[in-house]
């Protein structure tokens, strides 16, 4: 039985589909990504270097400040991809969950990126995962 995180997104053919396991492992080969978060009550997307530990993805927002009420205890999106230009192929994961922001455990200081951006570090646990194959359309002529 899927989840309610599950039957939010569906794709329509499941063969470019990529299993959970391989998710987690391709977006350990990545180091960019976005997150997609709401703002003063609109979305907003934004680029992000992350980590992963433990099963949490771990974003830097960088010289982003965000209010806590938008990525603590908010549900987030985070999504990472990998395309090859020449070959128009690539993959792409996405993953939807709870966030609250890092703190360091020794000192409750908040987390941050490090010099020179220092921005805030949100933890999302993903509670859905997902990822697909990716083949694009040859280059277009108008």
């Amino acid at each position: 039985m899927t989840s309610c995180w599950e039957r939010t997104f569906q794709r329509v053919r499941s063969d470019d589909e990529i299993p959970q396991e391989e998710c987690w492992r391709l977006l350990a080969t990545a180091h960019i990504g976005r997150v997609a978060l709401s703002m003063k009550a609109l979305p907003r997307i934004l680029p992000v270097q992350y980590y992963l530990n433990d099963g949490l993805i771990f974003a830097c927002l960088g010289s982003y400040r965000v209010p806590e009420r938008s990525a603590h205890g908010a549900v987030l999106a985070f999504s990472a991809d990998d395309i090859d230009p020449m070959l128009r192929r690539g993959w792409s994961v996405q993953a939807v969950g709870p966030a609250t922001f890092a703190y360091h455990e020794s000192t409750g200081v908040p987390a941050d990126c490090g010099e020179p951006t220092g921005g805030q570090v949100v933890c999302i646990e993903p509670k859905a995962l997902s990822g697909y194959r990716l083949n694009l359309c040859p280059f277009m002529t108008w």
